[in-house]
């Protein structure tokens, strides 16, 4: 994770430096976490989300795991119960908004107040050392979103000419467009895919290094991105759990159906090919018409014929 937040110095006089350390390591992690550009994601009922600057999507089992932290060798980690009470006294002391979507547990959308003050480039300092330091910081913090933007526009005109494969793709909007523009090897196919497996598998909004993993095999198997959403579903759908907890947990055991499917396509495709094939090749032989019995002389028998007296 690159780039910079900005921190000031009057928290050490704010209500959450005398609260339990949990309560500053979270405002901390959210800090950290929150989007720093707009971000629009597709939901399961078909909408889509827009996550502005400042905001982040998450869980509240997804927080308490990620602040968790280590005693020795032992691994820590808060109740989640404790997190919504630690949010809960943020929203209080208008520190923070949280939205949990159609009735009140779609999602949890946080949004920090004031995170663009935060953010800009007015400075308060206690010296003019203090200040220019802090000018050092920022222009860091500049360079970085240029660079990023920068990035984002050379990937944006890469992936715009890269080879078609026409498949239907749906834009930020959720508008239906043409993929025209847009390859299977391309960054939107893999983020496409993941987005799909995280709507199917119904919780948490992240996913794992080895699901990005087995999104680039999927695309780098040629997997049409049409088809790897449609399979994926299928693996979902025909899949059946031994118990409550059962469930499909990783994009990887997917994986294996998808490139099952597709492979089942290809060869079907093949054989329709080699019969058609086949078909214009006997068409075009010479055939010889059978004699017909009734006319012939030996009656349709085969043989010498043998002398009649007259």
């Amino acid at each position: 994770m690159q780039g910079y937040i900005k921190d000031f110095r009057k928290e050490l006089d704010s209500s959450i430096w005398m609260m339990p350390p949990l309560y500053h390591r979270t405002w901390q992690y959210l800090k950290y976490k929150v989007n720093h550009h707009e971000n629009t994601i597709p939901m399961r009922d078909g909408s889509f989300l827009t996550i502005k600057a400042g905001q982040h999507l998450t869980s509240v089992r997804d927080i308490a795991k990620n602040i968790g932290w280590y005693e020795g060798v032992k691994w820590k980690e808060p109740n989640p119960k404790t997190i919504s009470t630690i949010l809960n006294w943020f929203e209080s002391n208008s520190m923070i908004v949280i939205d949990k979507g159609k009735g009140n547990r779609q999602y949890t959308l946080i949004t920090l107040l004031n995170w663009d003050l935060y953010q800009s480039n007015d400075v308060e300092g206690n010296s003019k050392v203090t200040a220019r330091e802090h000018l050092v910081d920022i222009n860091k913090n500049d360079k970085e979103c240029i660079k990023n933007d920068k990035d984002i526009a050379a990937a944006n005109n890469a992936h715009a000419n890269e080879e078609s494969d026409g498949v239907l793709t749906t834009g930020q909007k959720g508008d239906s467009v043409p993929s025209e523009e847009i390859s299977q090897t391309s960054e939107q196919a893999i983020k496409a895919i993941l987005n799909r497996f995280i709507q199917l598998r119904a919780y948490g909004f992240d996913f794992s290094p080895a699901d990005e993993n087995a999104a680039y095999e999927i695309v780098n198997g040629g997997v049409p991105l049409e088809e790897a959403l449609l399979y994926l579903k299928e693996r979902f759908d025909t899949y059946k759990p031994k118990h409550s907890r059962d469930r499909i947990n990783s994009l990887s055991y997917c994986v294996g159906y998808v490139l099952d499917k597709h492979q089942q396509i290809i060869d079907s495709q093949k054989l329709a090919k080699r019969r058609i094939q086949d078909g214009n090749t006997n068409h075009g032989r010479d055939t010889q018409e059978a004699p017909d019995k009734d006319n012939s002389i030996t009656g349709g028998r085969v043989g010498w014929l043998r002398k009649s007296n007259v």
